[in-house]
């Protein structure tokens, strides 16, 4: 019980970190955006020198004396440049401009108020003593104390006081001080400072330095302790990775780069050090972002370890334009564990590329290299000491040029063209062979424009692909699918034409003269398309599969694919208003004239020639409501294959912040011919709900996003989100819960609180 009070007190009282770095909360996310640390902001320096103007209440007294002091009351008012003074009392100094005023003395200057009993100021200088002072800062800052000095221009000490944004006479939040001094643009010292809601104190330290900058300052983030999700697991890899205290320091170099060095300290060990470099030096540098962590394992006795990199960047020499993105893992697993970052437990592959490319409006030129790997996991998934197996694709690099069509003199022809060349290397593939090789590739494709009416286009095509290997598939590798595919150095070469042409119409429409909703007139139009497409055999048996270049998604031999839509188009009313698609409907199918479809078995599509039925609806009556569904009708079952439906509701007006979309998607299998009828339930079924709400005049605001799996009737994911505003601190409550694998599947759940403090910033458990 002791061992697990101290960190969960600590937990409570040490001050956390921003909200939502780095977050993903979907739509809901633009309602839960942090507020900015406040920025105070000096006077206007006004020109020294000028007359002093000085008057008191009618039938007040006024007394001069020997044309140096002036002495006043009641109701005085005096005025010298920026600055301007109300008190009841006040004995002016003409020669030295210094004013000592009595009872319920203000000053103002420029977006400063400050107030006091008792005030001794110098008009020359804007520095003074204020005794039970109170006074006001821009933005909206409010502050009281015993004594307040105002040392300089930008300089403050404020002595036994309370400051907030709050009303000052009953705050709901406040920073007690026994003394701070503050210097505008630079750093405020605070002693002896608590932290309290209403009366209740909640955090206390005996230094803090706060920054209140303009810009970025030098200094410690605000730490965070995480407790561990892992309790009482039987495998000593599976238990708790213990508990973790997170701290930062922020360095800024100049004003186009920073870094953020880390080090977290573990109860268990598993101590680390990470750094975040960030730069701008140019407007033509649009990111550079650098992470790396290093972390003690202390079950494998190693170093763990991860980084990602990101540079962008514009106007490089010769037009081209630089991308960099590479991300690794020693071991995504461990991370897995180790982080909060749910994005860790969903990522299936690392992927990281770099590019120069450069894009006309003929061309485009692309330079790239790039890395993928697909994590398998531990090789005993039981074991997390158990070798860490992945498959590795690589291009290093590729050279990839692309013809946009182009018209060919004034004939009514136009070419296009896609070539590559490419370095490629494949590792641990299990259903492929690991290979090391050179590959090149030519696709130009010739197309006819021909005139037609409106109403009615045609459209013939032809294009050839060459490709070249340096490697190829071994004859025994070919002989017998049942082996591990291997690669030997013989070149070969593929290569074959595609001829198509595509007839969009007769189109056929008719106007209607109806006011329906916010339409005047619809226009209803009926569409049909057909392609003719014809594919020449291709040898590939010995090609080594690395992308769609070695692998198109194209049907062999002749099929005609052809589908009609019909279009409702709406003119909204209005004499400047436009027109939209308000519906469309369409069937679509592909007919094969010579053999059956590559995509499906052929033992099972001997003598069938049509490929599955494809109906696709999209509604959009508003602007704010969007309905799309789509189904799959399978042309040997005779029922539907695959089904989704997906829509959105936004709020417009007064409702713009509410908000609902719902997706629903799902497959079946079904019995074929003579097979058993096991496979009569659905292979998968997934809903998914998105919606969000103010509440009581924008005073609360929720948000839910679910994920339900209704095969398995299990919540894949939930997410729920609460806040509350009120006029100078919001509250934000999360929970979520989801599935993991670690290595076995198991629900797991994360809170989150978040506390906005108006012109202060927000603070979170994560």
């Amino acid at each position: 019980m002791k061992r697990r009070f101290l960190p969960t007190l600590l937990a409570v009282l040490a001050a956390p970190i921003l909200l939502a770095q780095g977050k993903n909360m979907g739509q809901a996310g633009q309602y839960y955006k942090q507020n900015t640390k406040f920025k105070l902001v000096p006077g206007q320096k006004r020109a020294q020198g000028g007359d002093i103007k000085y008057s008191a209440a009618p039938g007040g007294k006024i007394e001069v004396v020997q044309g140096e002091y002036a002495i006043l009351q009641p109701d005085v008012t005096v005025e010298y440049q920026d600055v301007k003074m109300h008190a009841d009392k006040a004995t002016v100094n003409l020669r030295t401009k210094d004013v000592t005023a009595e009872g319920h003395v203000i000053i103002d200057q420029g977006p400063t108020r400050l107030t006091g009993s008792q005030v001794v100021y110098n008009l020359d200088t804007k520095t003074g003593t204020f005794f039970n002072a109170t006074g006001s800062m821009d933005p909206a800052l409010y502050f009281t104390g015993e004594k307040l000095e105002k040392l300089s221009e930008t300089t403050y000490r404020l002595t036994n006081g309370v400051f907030t944004s709050c009303d000052i006479d009953n705050p709901s939040w406040s920073f007690h001080v026994m003394q701070m001094d503050l210097t505008i643009d630079d750093y405020a010292y605070l002693k002896n400072f608590t932290f309290r809601a209403h009366r209740l104190p909640i955090f206390w330290a005996p230094r803090l330095v706060w920054p209140t900058k303009h810009d970025r300052a030098r200094g410690f983030l605000m730490p965070r302790i995480l407790l561990s999700e892992f309790p009482g697991r039987a495998h000593p890899a599976q238990n708790s990775l213990g508990n973790r205290l997170e701290l930062g320091y922020f360095i800024p170099i100049g004003n186009s780069m920073d870094t953020t060095v880390y080090a977290d300290l573990n109860t268990r060990g598993y101590n680390g050090l990470g750094v975040n470099f960030r730069y701008r030096p140019t407007p033509n540098v649009k990111l550079g972002d650098l992470n790396a962590w290093a972390i003690h394992d202390s079950l494998t006795k190693r170093e763990q370890w991860r980084y990602d990199y990101k540079h962008s960047q514009e106007n490089l020499p010769g037009g081209f334009r630089g991308v960099v993105d590479v991300e690794d893992f020693s071991d995504l697993e461990f991370f897995r564990r180790y982080e909060r970052d749910q994005r860790f437990h969903t990522l299936s592959q690392v992927y990281s590329s770099a590019y120069l490319t450069k894009n006309t409006n003929l061309y485009s030129l692309n330079l790239l290299s790039d890395r993928r790997d697909i994590i398998l996991g531990h090789l005993d998934p039981k074991d997390l000491l158990s070798p860490i197996t992945k498959q590795r694709y690589e291009q290093l690099p590729t050279a990839q040029f692309r013809l946009y069509p182009k018209r060919l003199a004034n004939t009514p022809f136009y070419l296009a063209l896609e070539s590559s060349t490419s370095h490629l290397v494949t590792q641990g593939l299990s259903f492929g062979a690991d290979a090391n090789y050179g590959r090149a590739d030519l696709f130009p494709t010739l197309s006819m424009q021909i005139r037609t009416p409106a109403w009615f286009s045609i459209r013939p095509q032809i294009s050839a692909r060459e490709t070249y290997y340096t490697s190829r598939l071994s004859d025994a590798s070919v002989a017998n699918p049942a082996l591990k595919p291997a690669a030997v150095d013989d070149s070969i070469s593929r290569s074959y034409v595609q001829g198509q042409v595509e007839v969009v119409g007769p189109s056929f429409s008719r106007v209607f003269d109806e006011s329906i909703g916010g339409f005047s007139r619809f226009k209803h139009v009926i569409e049909p398309r057909f392609r003719y497409l014809y594919t020449s055999d291709v040898q590939d048996q010995k090609v080594l599969r690395f992308d769609t270049v070695d692998s198109p998604f194209l049907p062999i031999g002749e099929s005609i694919e052809y589908s009609l839509t019909n279009r409702l188009i709406g003119k909204a009313t209005g004499p400047n208003a436009s027109s939209r698609e308000v519906m469309s409907f369409s069937l679509s199918q592909t007919a094969t004239i010579s053999k059956p479809q590559t995509t499906t078995p052929a033992s099972t599509l001997a003598d069938r020639k049509l490929s599955s039925l494809v109906a696709s609806l999209h509604v959009n009556p508003y602007q704010s409501i969007t309905l799309d569904t789509t189904t799959t009708i399978g042309n040997l079952s005779h029922k539907i294959d695959q089904t989704s439906i997906s829509g959105n509701l936004i709020g417009t007006g007064s409702s713009q912040d509410k908000y609902l979309s719902f997706t629903w998607f799902a497959s079946f299998q079904h019995p074929v011919d003579n097979t058993p009828t096991a496979f009569t339930t659905s292979s998968s079924s997934q809903i998914r709900i998105n919606t969000g709400s103010s509440l009581l005049h924008e005073r609360i605001r929720a948000d839910i996003q679910l994920n339900f799996d209704a095969k398995q009737g299990t919540f894949l994911e939930q997410r729920y989100l609460i806040g509350a505003n009120a006029s100078c601190y919001g509250l934000a409550f999360e929970y979520r819960r989801y599935l993991v694998y670690d290595p076995i599947q198991r629900p797991a759940s994360s809170f989150g609180i978040a506390v906005s403090l108006k012109n202060v910033g927000t603070i979170a458990t994560h």
